[in-house]
């Protein structure tokens, strides 16, 4: 665990131990409204590589604020990877995470040698009702129902709960708001990284068909369907989501 400066605002994030500079390192962005701790499990069940999870302006540890749109934040994580001199990198996103990295992919490709999508798409329409609830000071905790399979487990759910309360309703509003503008639906096949896409076979957030249109899209990609999972598969099915990523970095 550590604080590194950027723009004058201390930043949080977390990695697996010593830092190796002979290792591939892996960079772990999360989505909206959440931490660096959605990836507990990549971090501990993956192996040989370097891992690191930060935590986005505004949110958890991490000084500043939330954006309302996903260029200043893929402009923060470029100014993040550079303030550690990350090389040989591979990125991977969750929802609005993988946005993130869409839109980081397109600017600074020399920069990466791999992408992982979890749970993500070229697009994130959001109900504007939706947002109309949040800029009323609304909790949005609706989208938990929706957030996770039907067989996940309850402690699950109600950790999710807590979380979500914990977090201030204007950080969710600012991120689903970088959501509903975010659409590189005709771009996104400019992406010539290898890519792996992973999707939950129960998500309702994110459905199967924005997965299979990227995977249609992206001509060095992998997609992997991970079942009994919603649109948290990373904390529903750790270790089929941690083989699919430790397969697809081995290669």
């Amino acid at each position: 665990m550590a604080f590194i400066n950027i723009l004058g605002k201390k930043v949080y994030y977390q990695q697996n131990g010593e830092f190796l500079v002979d290792r591939k390192t892996v960079l772990f962005i999360h989505g909206a409204g959440g931490t660096g701790d959605i990836w507990i499990h990549q971090l501990s069940g993956i192996k040989g590589y370097n891992l690191i999870a930060l935590d986005l302006p505004g949110h958890g540890r991490s000084e500043g604020f939330a954006s309302d749109n996903i260029i200043a934040y893929q402009e923060f994580v470029w100014l993040f990877i550079q303030a550690l001199q990350l090389e040989t990198l591979v990125i991977a996103g969750h929802s609005m995470g993988g946005a993130i990295v869409m839109d980081l992919a397109l600017s600074h490709p020399e920069a990466l040698d791999g992408l992982i999508f979890v749970n993500s798409a070229a697009s994130l329409p959001v109900n504007p009702k939706m947002l109309e609830s949040m800029s009323r000071g609304e909790h949005p905790l609706a989208i938990i129902k929706y957030s996770y399979s039907l067989r996940a487990n309850p402690e699950l759910l109600e950790r999710a709960t807590a979380e979500m309360k914990a977090v201030p309703v204007e950080v969710y509003l600012a991120d689903f708001t970088a959501c509903a503008g975010f659409n590189l639906v005709d771009r996104v096949k400019m992406i010539k990284l290898p890519v792996l896409i992973l999707s939950g076979q129960d998500d309702q957030m994110t459905p199967l068909k924005f997965s299979e249109f990227l995977s249609k899209e992206l001509p060095q990609s992998t997609m992997v369907v991970i079942s009994d999972a919603g649109h948290m598969s990373m904390l529903e099915q750790p270790e089929r989501v941690n083989k699919a990523i430790q397969s697809f970095l081995d290669r």
